[in-house]
């Protein structure tokens, strides 16, 4: 399952959405790719990735999100259990994630992705939505690899994230 999210805020043209619209039907090695666009909504983004991931029994998920502050693509490796004050698009903005651990590393290859991206390696996915993703995806899929990918605005290398997602999904 590979994600990204919808407009919000000054994002009126989410670059995630359209890598996750070009990937959809694709197959990287032994692996179809199901792309989805998730709202950028505390309750509805992260919930709906789970339960897409377990309707699909997905055997692995990765999240994309974009940073409107970086200008490097940066693989996620943690999820934190903490929100900042930013409201997402429902007018939300929770006091935490729920219960469950402060912080949850990422099961997915993160060096691997990271690699084959060029990309960096981050420890701070930010206190939005795209932390969120991670934290929940993390915490509810336990045995699922699960990782989460920054991009710059503007970044839409759909055959870069291919090949990278191609060399670090792993083995069947």
């Amino acid at each position: 399952l590979l994600t990204g999210f919808g407009a919000f805020g000054a994002v009126t043209d989410n670059p995630t959405a359209h890598l996750a619209r070009a990937l959809d039907g694709r197959t990287l090695g032994p692996w179809r790719v199901h792309g989805e666009v998730l709202p950028v909504s505390f309750a509805r983004g992260p919930s709906s990735a789970v339960a897409r991931a377990r309707a699909l029994g997905a055997d692995a998920v990765v999240g994309l999100g974009v940073a409107t502050a970086r200008t490097a693509v940066d693989v996620e490796c943690l999820g934190v259990n903490g929100v900042g004050e930013t409201p997402d698009v429902d007018g939300a903005c929770p006091s935490d994630l729920g219960p469950g651990p402060a912080r949850l590393e990422a099961t997915f290859d993160t060096a691997a992705l990271a690699e084959a991206l060029g990309a960096g390696l981050s420890r701070d996915a930010g206190r939005y939505v795209c932390n969120a993703w991670l934290y929940t995806a993390l915490r509810e899929l336990p045995h699922t690899p699960v990782c989460f990918v920054h991009v710059p605005p503007g970044w839409v290398h759909a055959e870069a994230l291919a090949r990278a997602l191609a060399v670090a999904l792993p083995a069947p």
